[in-house]
């Protein structure tokens, strides 16, 4: 298995395309992703609602979803798919200081629809891009490395949680939103190539 990682890093070194799709995977996971664990929190202890509320706020993300998928489905073509992927995870982060200062549930909701539709577009393109950049004989190579990037949202997940404890949970959830913008900005000369 090792070798077979080692073997996809060789390939995604020689293409900047697989580079750039990485590099935004990284930062989806470690500083968007995360984010979804404190819907929870921010949904008990800011917008005060029940366990119903709660469920219901937390089903709004995948109800953007949902709709992103089907007019990506029917809408998009090849030319727009770098588009969706790297637009998807800006107005995903985008969205998080949002979520963090909503007032009302209905806003919170109308937020969280908002990154639904965002996560479609990237999560739908990531495979998409990887399945089409990476040689057909090395897909599955790519594919392993693929997964090591997202596997590395587990430390998103603890920076979070290590924010929500220090600072509380909705500083901590607009905290990695600008996080995730200013990882966008610094990187952004190994993802630009995507949409030339």
């Amino acid at each position: 298995m090792l070798e077979g990682v080692i073997e996809g890093v060789g390939v995604v070194r020689r293409n900047p395309r697989l580079i750039g799709t990485l590099v935004i995977t990284v930062i989806y996971n470690t500083l968007g992703w995360p984010f979804t664990s404190m819907i929870p929190v921010i949904g008990q202890d800011n917008l005060h609602l029940g366990a119903a509320g709660i469920g219901t706020l937390a089903s709004m993300d995948g109800v953007g979803a949902f709709c992103g998928a089907i007019l990506i489905a029917f809408y998009a073509s090849p030319p727009l798919f770098p588009r969706l992927y790297v637009g998807g995870v800006l107005v995903y982060l985008l969205m998080l200081p949002l979520f963090a200062v909503a007032a009302s549930p209905l806003f919170a909701g109308f937020v969280l629809v908002v990154t639904g539709f965002a996560n479609a577009g990237f999560s739908i393109m990531q495979a998409t891009l990887v399945y089409s950049l990476a040689p057909p004989e090395m897909r599955s190579r790519v594919f392993g490395v693929l997964s090591v990037c997202i596997g590395i949202g587990m430390l998103g997940f603890i920076h979070l949680g290590l924010l929500a404890g220090a600072i509380g949970a909705s500083w901590a959830t607009a905290t990695i939103g600008v996080e995730g913008l200013v990882a966008l900005w610094l990187t952004r000369r190994w993802w630009r190539v995507l949409l030339a």
